[in-house]
């Protein structure tokens, strides 16, 4: 592979075998109401589980009234949430997030 070859493949998009190797999540905070994106990189941000599986512990914070949210995910060895709970606010499906948030604005960039 020459020096032109190895910069191209620097630049250049990679195909992945999923679009985004990540967990999606999607909260609304208590006490405001705002609705919070938070993506969750599977090789980054999950512990290996006790009895398999993964943990993740999350603290969210919302660009609104800047509550701070923890959420405490357990997930199966196939990323499939076993069990969920969120303190300070409550989860939302994607459909809920998306109806909650004016179309073409993404909550995690203010000015967008």
């Amino acid at each position: 592979m020459g020096l032109l070859d190895r910069l191209t493949s620097l630049f250049s998009p990679k195909p992945s075998k999923e679009a985004d190797d990540a967990i999606h999540i999607y909260v609304e905070c208590g006490r405001c109401k705002s609705a919070v994106h938070v993506r969750l990189d599977k090789r980054h941000d999950l512990s290996q589980g006790e009895a398999g599986g993964y943990f993740v512990r999350k603290e969210i914070m919302d660009s609104k009234c800047f509550r701070l949210m923890t959420a405490e995910i357990t997930l199966d060895s196939g990323y499939r949430v076993q069990a969920q709970d969120l303190q300070g606010g409550r989860f939302l499906s994607k459909e809920e997030f998306e109806a909650a948030t004016p179309s073409g604005v993404d909550p995690r960039r203010p000015g967008s």
